[in-house]
Protein backbone atom coordinates (compact mmCIF):
# COMPACT_ATOMS: atom_id res chain seq x y z
CA UNK A 1 0.00 0.00 0.00
CA UNK A 2 1.18 3.26 -1.32
CA UNK A 3 -0.01 6.66 -0.08
CA UNK A 4 0.67 9.87 -1.09
CA UNK A 5 -0.43 13.19 0.73
CA UNK A 6 0.42 16.83 0.19
CA UNK A 7 2.21 19.70 2.10
CA UNK A 8 -0.82 21.85 0.18
CA UNK A 9 -3.62 20.43 1.99
CA UNK A 10 -4.78 21.89 5.01
CA UNK A 11 -5.46 18.79 6.83
CA UNK A 12 -2.07 16.99 5.91
CA UNK A 13 -0.70 16.69 9.39
CA UNK A 14 -3.77 14.98 10.31
CA UNK A 15 -4.11 12.71 7.90
CA UNK A 16 -0.08 12.11 8.63
CA UNK A 17 -1.14 11.01 11.92
CA UNK A 18 -3.92 8.65 11.07
CA UNK A 19 -1.87 6.91 8.97
CA UNK A 20 0.50 5.91 11.31
CA UNK A 21 -1.47 5.61 14.56
CA UNK A 22 -3.75 3.18 12.26
CA UNK A 23 -0.67 1.04 10.87
CA UNK A 24 -0.20 -2.23 11.13
CA UNK A 25 2.89 -3.82 10.92
CA UNK A 26 5.65 -2.12 8.73
CA UNK A 27 5.05 1.53 7.57
CA UNK A 28 7.74 3.47 5.90
CA UNK A 29 7.05 7.61 6.31
CA UNK A 30 9.52 9.84 4.20
CA UNK A 31 9.07 13.23 2.52
CA UNK A 32 9.89 14.29 -0.82
CA UNK A 33 10.07 17.55 -3.02
CA UNK A 34 7.60 17.41 -5.76
CA UNK A 35 7.21 20.86 -8.28
CA UNK A 36 5.75 21.29 -11.07
CA UNK A 37 8.20 20.17 -13.47
CA UNK A 38 8.42 16.82 -11.93
CA UNK A 39 6.32 14.59 -13.90
CA UNK A 40 6.54 11.36 -12.31
CA UNK A 41 4.15 10.97 -8.97
CA UNK A 42 5.85 10.64 -6.03
CA UNK A 43 5.28 7.14 -5.30
CA UNK A 44 6.71 6.25 -8.78
CA UNK A 45 9.77 7.42 -7.88
CA UNK A 46 12.46 5.54 -6.40
CA UNK A 47 13.23 4.15 -4.26
CA UNK A 48 9.68 4.36 -3.51
CA UNK A 49 8.43 2.60 -6.61
CA UNK A 50 11.26 -0.73 -5.88
CA UNK A 51 9.82 -0.97 -2.35
CA UNK A 52 6.61 -1.29 -3.59
CA UNK A 53 7.69 -4.14 -6.33
CA UNK A 54 10.01 -6.06 -4.02
CA UNK A 55 8.61 -5.30 -0.35
CA UNK A 56 5.44 -4.61 -0.82
CA UNK A 57 3.45 -7.34 0.07
CA UNK A 58 5.14 -6.66 3.62
CA UNK A 59 5.73 -3.13 3.73
CA UNK A 60 3.26 0.10 3.95
CA UNK A 61 4.57 3.48 3.11
CA UNK A 62 2.99 6.97 3.34
CA UNK A 63 4.95 10.11 1.04
CA UNK A 64 4.32 13.24 1.62
CA UNK A 65 5.09 15.69 -0.88
CA UNK A 66 6.04 19.09 -0.88
CA UNK A 67 5.38 20.85 -4.15
CA UNK A 68 7.55 24.30 -2.87
CA UNK A 69 4.17 26.08 -2.80
CA UNK A 70 3.64 29.32 -0.42
CA UNK A 71 1.01 27.28 1.40
CA UNK A 72 2.80 24.66 1.80
CA UNK A 73 5.75 26.86 2.99
CA UNK A 74 3.99 26.93 6.53
CA UNK A 75 3.33 23.35 6.92
CA UNK A 76 5.72 21.10 8.36
CA UNK A 77 3.71 17.54 9.01
CA UNK A 78 7.24 15.34 9.21
CA UNK A 79 8.84 17.44 11.59
CA UNK A 80 5.69 17.52 13.90
CA UNK A 81 5.43 13.54 13.25
CA UNK A 82 9.46 13.79 14.75
CA UNK A 83 9.03 16.06 17.34
CA UNK A 84 5.74 13.12 18.27
CA UNK A 85 7.76 10.47 18.00
CA UNK A 86 10.81 11.46 20.18
CA UNK A 87 9.69 14.21 22.23
CA UNK A 88 12.89 13.88 24.31
CA UNK A 89 15.52 13.29 21.88
CA UNK A 90 15.59 16.45 19.44
CA UNK A 91 18.22 14.90 17.41
CA UNK A 92 16.53 11.63 16.86
CA UNK A 93 12.91 13.99 15.91
CA UNK A 94 15.45 15.91 13.16
CA UNK A 95 16.87 12.77 11.41
CA UNK A 96 13.30 11.55 11.60
CA UNK A 97 12.06 14.72 10.03
CA UNK A 98 14.53 14.99 6.79
CA UNK A 99 15.20 11.00 5.94
CA UNK A 100 13.17 7.37 6.39
CA UNK A 101 11.27 6.75 9.69
CA UNK A 102 10.17 2.87 9.68
CA UNK A 103 7.27 2.39 12.67
CA UNK A 104 6.00 -1.12 13.53
CA UNK A 105 2.32 -1.12 14.63
CA UNK A 106 2.43 2.96 14.94
CA UNK A 107 5.91 2.63 17.22
CA UNK A 108 9.15 3.95 15.50
CA UNK A 109 11.41 1.14 14.81
CA UNK A 110 14.58 2.80 12.72
CA UNK A 111 15.74 6.03 10.88
CA UNK A 112 17.73 5.69 7.49
CA UNK A 113 19.19 9.13 6.47
CA UNK A 114 19.06 9.81 3.06
CA UNK A 115 22.22 9.40 0.86
CA UNK A 116 23.58 10.72 -2.44
CA UNK A 117 21.23 8.71 -4.78
CA UNK A 118 18.07 6.61 -4.28
CA UNK A 119 20.03 3.39 -5.11
CA UNK A 120 22.11 3.83 -1.68
CA UNK A 121 18.90 4.74 -0.06
CA UNK A 122 17.61 2.04 -1.01
CA UNK A 123 20.53 -0.77 -0.11
CA UNK A 124 20.61 0.94 3.41
CA UNK A 125 16.45 0.90 3.74
CA UNK A 126 16.66 -3.18 2.94
CA UNK A 127 19.50 -3.37 5.44
CA UNK A 128 17.17 -1.72 7.69
CA UNK A 129 14.09 -3.78 7.08
CA UNK A 130 15.77 -6.62 6.86
CA UNK A 131 16.33 -6.79 10.62
CA UNK A 132 12.18 -6.18 11.49
CA UNK A 133 11.21 -8.50 9.22
CA UNK A 134 12.03 -11.89 8.55
CA UNK A 135 10.56 -11.83 5.14
CA UNK A 136 13.12 -9.18 4.10
CA UNK A 137 16.41 -10.75 2.74
CA UNK A 138 19.66 -8.30 3.45
CA UNK A 139 21.30 -6.75 0.88
CA UNK A 140 23.78 -8.05 -1.12
CA UNK A 141 27.42 -6.86 1.49
CA UNK A 142 29.63 -6.65 -1.49
CA UNK A 143 27.43 -3.64 -3.21
CA UNK A 144 27.39 -1.44 -0.01
CA UNK A 145 27.54 2.18 -1.22
CA UNK A 146 31.36 3.23 -0.57
CA UNK A 147 32.08 -0.37 -0.66
CA UNK A 148 35.16 -0.65 -2.80
CA UNK A 149 37.78 -4.04 -3.57
CA UNK A 150 41.13 -3.21 -2.37
CA UNK A 151 43.72 -1.90 -5.27
CA UNK A 152 47.58 -2.54 -5.44
CA UNK A 153 49.75 -0.53 -4.32
CA UNK A 154 51.22 1.67 -6.58
CA UNK A 155 54.59 1.02 -7.87
CA UNK A 156 57.09 3.65 -7.10
CA UNK A 157 58.95 5.87 -9.14
CA UNK A 158 62.19 5.78 -9.82
CA UNK A 159 64.55 7.84 -7.53
CA UNK A 160 66.33 8.88 -10.02
CA UNK A 161 66.06 9.61 -13.80
CA UNK A 162 67.88 7.93 -16.73
CA UNK A 163 71.80 7.67 -16.38
CA UNK A 164 74.46 10.02 -18.96
CA UNK A 165 77.10 9.17 -20.53
CA UNK A 166 79.05 9.67 -18.24
CA UNK A 167 77.76 7.14 -15.88
CA UNK A 168 76.68 10.26 -13.05
CA UNK A 169 72.24 11.00 -13.02
CA UNK A 170 71.48 13.37 -15.02
CA UNK A 171 70.52 16.64 -13.07
CA UNK A 172 66.20 17.44 -12.97
CA UNK A 173 65.26 20.39 -14.55
CA UNK A 174 64.79 23.01 -12.14
CA UNK A 175 61.20 24.15 -13.47
CA UNK A 176 61.35 27.57 -11.10
CA UNK A 177 64.40 28.49 -13.03
CA UNK A 178 62.53 28.33 -16.50
CA UNK A 179 59.54 30.43 -14.81
CA UNK A 180 61.56 32.77 -13.45
CA UNK A 181 63.15 33.61 -16.91
CA UNK A 182 59.75 33.72 -18.24
CA UNK A 183 58.35 35.77 -15.63
CA UNK A 184 61.53 37.80 -16.38
CA UNK A 185 60.44 37.63 -20.15
CA UNK A 186 57.18 39.46 -19.61
CA UNK A 187 58.50 41.76 -17.10
CA UNK A 188 60.60 43.59 -20.07
CA UNK A 189 58.01 43.39 -22.28
CA UNK A 190 59.60 40.29 -24.33
CA UNK A 191 58.85 37.87 -26.92
CA UNK A 192 55.00 36.04 -25.73
CA UNK A 193 54.17 38.83 -23.77
CA UNK A 194 50.76 39.93 -24.59
CA UNK A 195 50.42 43.55 -24.10
CA UNK A 196 47.71 44.70 -21.69
CA UNK A 197 47.75 41.30 -20.58
CA UNK A 198 48.69 42.12 -17.25
CA UNK A 199 46.26 45.56 -16.48
CA UNK A 200 43.37 42.96 -17.50
CA UNK A 201 44.22 40.50 -14.98
CA UNK A 202 44.27 43.06 -12.24
CA UNK A 203 41.10 44.28 -13.51
CA UNK A 204 39.62 41.33 -13.07
CA UNK A 205 40.97 40.56 -9.78
CA UNK A 206 39.46 44.11 -8.39
CA UNK A 207 36.01 42.88 -9.10
CA UNK A 208 33.90 41.72 -6.31
CA UNK A 209 32.68 38.25 -5.72
CA UNK A 210 29.26 38.01 -4.98
CA UNK A 211 28.01 36.13 -2.46
CA UNK A 212 27.18 32.81 -2.93
CA UNK A 213 23.16 31.90 -3.50
CA UNK A 214 22.50 35.36 -3.78
CA UNK A 215 20.37 36.35 -6.08
CA UNK A 216 18.41 39.50 -7.53
CA UNK A 217 15.14 39.80 -6.50
CA UNK A 218 13.16 41.91 -8.59
CA UNK A 219 10.66 44.43 -7.24
CA UNK A 220 7.00 43.12 -6.83
CA UNK A 221 3.90 45.65 -7.95
CA UNK A 222 1.56 46.88 -5.49
CA UNK A 223 -1.05 44.46 -4.64
CA UNK A 224 -4.26 45.10 -4.77
CA UNK A 225 -6.63 46.06 -1.85
CA UNK A 226 -8.53 42.83 -1.29
CA UNK A 227 -11.54 42.07 0.14
CA UNK A 228 -11.03 41.52 4.16
CA UNK A 229 -13.31 38.87 4.53
CA UNK A 230 -11.47 36.95 1.95
CA UNK A 231 -8.43 37.63 3.23
CA UNK A 232 -9.67 36.67 6.84
CA UNK A 233 -11.26 32.77 5.16
CA UNK A 234 -14.33 33.63 6.67
CA UNK A 235 -18.12 34.37 5.02
CA UNK A 236 -18.93 37.79 4.81
CA UNK A 237 -21.30 38.67 8.11
CA UNK A 238 -19.48 36.33 10.69
CA UNK A 239 -19.85 37.01 13.90
CA UNK A 240 -17.54 39.12 16.13
CA UNK A 241 -16.30 36.69 18.21
CA UNK A 242 -15.62 34.02 15.44
CA UNK A 243 -13.83 36.75 13.08
CA UNK A 244 -11.46 37.88 16.28
CA UNK A 245 -10.54 34.10 16.22
CA UNK A 246 -9.57 33.38 12.77
CA UNK A 247 -8.02 36.74 12.66
CA UNK A 248 -5.52 35.34 15.31
CA UNK A 249 -5.07 32.09 14.00
CA UNK A 250 -4.15 33.51 10.68
CA UNK A 251 -1.69 35.96 12.60
CA UNK A 252 0.12 33.15 14.50
CA UNK A 253 0.27 30.54 11.28
CA UNK A 254 1.87 33.42 8.96
CA UNK A 255 4.07 35.44 11.88
CA UNK A 256 7.67 35.95 10.76
CA UNK A 257 9.02 34.02 13.19
CA UNK A 258 7.56 30.79 11.49
CA UNK A 259 10.36 31.18 8.73
CA UNK A 260 12.80 32.86 10.74
CA UNK A 261 15.27 30.24 9.47
CA UNK A 262 14.24 30.17 5.53
CA UNK A 263 16.20 32.82 3.02
CA UNK A 264 15.29 36.17 3.38
CA UNK A 265 12.34 36.23 -0.03
CA UNK A 266 10.70 34.45 2.48
CA UNK A 267 10.89 36.56 5.26
CA UNK A 268 9.55 39.12 2.67
CA UNK A 269 7.04 37.32 2.11
CA UNK A 270 5.90 36.82 5.37
CA UNK A 271 5.66 40.22 6.31
CA UNK A 272 3.71 40.80 3.48
CA UNK A 273 1.06 38.55 4.39
CA UNK A 274 0.89 39.57 7.71
CA UNK A 275 0.41 42.83 6.89
CA UNK A 276 -2.25 41.64 4.81
CA UNK A 277 -3.70 40.01 7.80
CA UNK A 278 -3.47 43.45 9.70
CA UNK A 279 -5.18 45.50 6.77
CA UNK A 280 -7.80 43.33 6.88
CA UNK A 281 -8.46 43.22 10.48
CA UNK A 282 -8.75 46.90 10.69
CA UNK A 283 -10.97 46.93 8.02
CA UNK A 284 -13.23 45.00 9.59
CA UNK A 285 -13.02 47.25 12.70
CA UNK A 286 -13.31 50.56 10.93
CA UNK A 287 -16.62 49.32 9.12
CA UNK A 288 -17.87 47.75 13.15
CA UNK A 289 -17.34 50.96 14.57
Amino acid sequence: MQAVLYFSDKQVREKLFSFVDAAQGLLLVAGVRHGSVMTRPPQAREPFAALEDLFGHVLSQVIVADEGTTEGMWRDPLGDLGDRLYPEDKKRAYAASTGYVLLEDGKPRAVVRKHASPAEDLWFLQEALSRLSHGIPAPDPEKRPGHRRPEPAPKAPPRYGPATDSGAPEEPADPWRRSSARGDASSRGGAGARPGSGRARSSQADEPTPPRGSRAVAPEPEPEAKDPWTVLGIERGTPRDEARKAFRTLIAQYHPDKVAHLAPEFHALAERKTREILDAWEALERDAG
